[in-house]
């Protein structure tokens, strides 16, 4: 799986996705993207992070930020997904969709900080969320200019709320690559997502990014501040973290799926990530639902 490269027609467009899975492959755009999950769950791919993802998740991704969500497996699932099991508003927009001179206005300061902080992107979570998912979903029905005027509102209502705003990447230097390495570290991460629950194979990944796999292990941790066992071990626990909170399969099923070799090393890595041993987690979970 590669990272794609999506160009869209216009400066402001709303698209309101019906599927029975998320299926668009791990891609990036010159648009800023508002993304609203209306149903489905399983886990999102943006920049270097993997988190999960249920109906009301919101996000804000800045410019050429590469993401994707995808859906739970199906054998997680006790029926095949309904035909519109996955829906999500996506709203795509361009920096200057309103003109080169737009975010010069001295009124529109707290938009052009607002589109800076999503370079690296950001939930939107308590009271604001509902908010921004109610409005988002009225702009569906609205004609073009009341649309527009609704749809500056809620980036203005985004902007000002900055308690209820939290950064995707929280870690130093975050997902800042040079155009000039995006491709080629995309391409990396898109063969990551595809292949973390099974074996992944280094030789294969550089020669993905033309390089010897010394060369390729000392690029990677330069551009992206973690080495590429680090980035495959964090989606193989994080995929177990999922695994334990919402099936019972026993703990040997949990570690082979999640991609670990062997039990004992899945036991060290799970605790160096998560601060506790994973039989404690899935108490811990069970304990709060």
């Amino acid at each position: 799986m590669k990272a794609q490269r999506e160009h869209l027609s216009s400066g402001f467009q709303i698209k309101h996705v019906k599927q029975a899975r998320f299926d668009a492959p791990y891609h990036f755009h010159p648009e800023l993207e508002l993304t609203l999950i209306i149903a489905g769950e399983g886990k999102r791919f943006i920049g270097n992070q993997i988190s999960d993802f249920r109906p009301g998740d919101l996000v804000l991704l800045g410019e050429n930020l590469p993401h994707c969500w995808q859906n739970h497996r199906k054998d997680w699932l006790t029926e095949e997904p309904a035909a519109d099991g996955a829906q999500a508003l996506v709203i795509h927009f361009r920096r200057d969709f309103l003109g080169e001179d737009f975010l010069s206005n001295e009124a529109c300061a707290g938009l052009k900080n607002l589109f800076e902080k999503a370079k690296t992107g950001f939930s939107i979570v308590g009271p604001t969320q509902d908010k921004i998912a109610r409005d988002m979903l009225a702009l569906v029905d609205m004609p073009p200019f009341p649309r527009l005027l609704a749809f500056l509102q809620i980036l203005h209502t985004i902007g000002i709320s900055t308690a209820d705003v939290q950064p995707i990447d929280t870690t130093e230097g975050n997902y800042a690559i040079a155009e000039g390495d995006l491709e080629r570290i995309n391409r990396v991460y898109a063969y990551v997502i595809a292949n973390y629950t099974q074996e992944v194979h280094l030789d294969e990944v550089a020669h993905l990014a033309n390089m010897t796999e010394t060369a390729f292990c000392r690029y990677f941790k330069k551009v992206t501040n973690k080495t590429f066992v680090e980035l495959v071990t964090e989606f193989r626990v994080k995929h177990a973290c999922t695994l334990l909170r919402t099936t019972n399969k026993p703990m040997i099923e949990v570690c082979f799926e999640s991609g670990f070799g062997n039990i004992s090393h899945f036991n060290k890595q799970f605790k160096a990530w998560m601060n506790t041993p994973p039989l404690q987690y899935r108490k811990m979970v069970n304990e709060w639902h």
